[in-house]
């Protein structure tokens, strides 16, 4: 029992009345409480009970954030407290810390990675930021073990500085990794260049090599010897960006068995058109008449340039396709009088001028040694004869390099 003393009596009161005074003296101020604002940049964002309130919002606001960023934070802004403010709304703690979220941007002390002098991705600290370059390096690298890393880089000019940064830009490790490598916007902003290194044993393929038989009728083969594969060993450098391969050089190589060619013997034997037997060159054509005497070569003369070959003969004496082909050309062609022009494929051509006459038309398909018209002086011509010209890529060339 607690005793008061007044000038006339003394009066004793309980506890339990000490209690209830109590209660109602905090009723008493806390409806007597003035309110206070929220300020950001001088600008009142928010209107609360108390100071102690206001105070109390702003503190555990930043304390949030911190939590979020892991490391210190403070505001952008200037956030600070009115009081005794007159104030026709009073907002609860909750919508004023929604208010404050609004209005206010909370930073931190990080860290940017910088691409080509343009900040790309923010992170709490350097370290953070540094292991995020690392982890995305590795990301890149082949899980081979046959493979050795030789070196891996970025492309583009890639530095880590300290750099305020908004908590909400913030990137933990993996959302970092994802952000370098584009996976949102499908662009990387970083491409990671490995260069490895890989040393393998390779099967090497048999070459086949055919070689002309005079035994043989043309079109027949015979095989006179197998091919066997070999084997090298073989060290190469690959360069791979962002995982996919785009360089790749050979840097050394080992014969571990030599390949052993195949040779093919191919007829080269043909019956022409005249009953007469002829042979087929290296160069896969036949001689394209009878006769054998050559009247003026290929190259330059007195009359010019001349770009085929005349072969001398008589009227009438056959004249055959040197090759299997199909007729571009059969008539008449100015100077070169009757004229036959054969297509061999891959830009290889024949002309046959000057002919008596002609047996096949364009369009037909001919086989070496079928007779296609025979000799004779037809256009500018001075005498019976075969002007034979073989013609490459649109160019003409030597024919005795082609039939003799």
């Amino acid at each position: 029992m607690e005793e008061i003393k007044s000038p006339r009596k003394t009066v004793m009161l309980s506890g339990g009345v000490l209690v209830a005074l109590a209660m109602i003296m905090a009723l008493v101020m806390a409806f007597s409480a003035t309110p206070a604002g929220i300020m950001v940049d001088n600008r009142q964002i928010a209107a609360v009970k108390s100071e102690a309130q206001a105070e109390a919002v702003i503190a555990d606001f930043l304390a949030e954030q911190k939590t979020l960023a892991d490391s210190e934070v403070y505001f952008a802004e200037n956030v600070t407290v009115a009081a005794d403010i007159k104030a026709d709304t009073v907002v609860s703690y909750e919508e004023a810390m929604q208010l404050l979220a609004e209005a206010a941007t909370p930073v931190t002390d990080g860290a940017a990675i910088v691409v080509n002098g343009k900040p790309v991705v923010y992170m709490g600290s350097t370290e953070l930021a540094n292991n995020a370059l690392q982890y995305l390096k590795r990301s890149y690298l082949p899980n081979d073990s046959t493979m050795t890393v030789l070196d891996a880089k970025f492309a583009e000019e890639v530095i880590v500085e300290p750099a305020e940064a908004k908590v909400a830009e913030l990137c933990d490790l993996n959302e970092a990794k994802l952000a370098l490598k584009g996976i949102d916007t499908g662009v990387a902003p970083i491409s990671v260049i490995v260069v490895l290194e890989k040393t393998r044993t390779e099967e090497v393929p048999f070459k086949t090599v055919y070689k002309n038989s005079n035994k043989l009728r043309y079109g027949v083969t015979e095989t006179k010897q197998q091919g066997v594969n070999g084997s090298r060993e073989v060290t190469l450098q690959l360069v791979q960006t962002n995982g996919v391969e785009t360089a790749r050089y050979e840097m050394k190589s080992t014969t571990l068995v030599e390949a052993v060619d195949a040779i093919v013997m191919q007829g080269a034997q043909v019956q022409t058109s005249s009953r007469s037997t002829t042979y087929v060159t290296e160069a896969g054509m036949i001689w394209p008449t009878t006769a054998k005497r050559i009247s003026s070569y290929y190259g330059t003369r007195s009359r010019g340039y001349h770009t085929g070959l005349d072969i001398d003969g008589n009227s009438g004496d056959p004249v055959w396709a040197a090759k299997d082909g199909t007729v571009l050309e059969a008539g008449y062609n100015g100077s070169y009088g009757n004229d036959i022009v054969i297509s061999h494929g891959d830009g290889l051509k024949t002309r046959y001028s000057h002919l008596k006459s002609i047996s096949v038309s364009a369009g037909d398909k001919v086989t070496i040694g079928q007779q296609i018209g025979t000799e004779g002086s037809t256009g500018n011509s001075t005498g019976a004869h075969l002007h034979f010209e073989v013609i490459v890529n649109g160019d003409s060339v030597n024919p005795l390099n082609y039939i003799k």
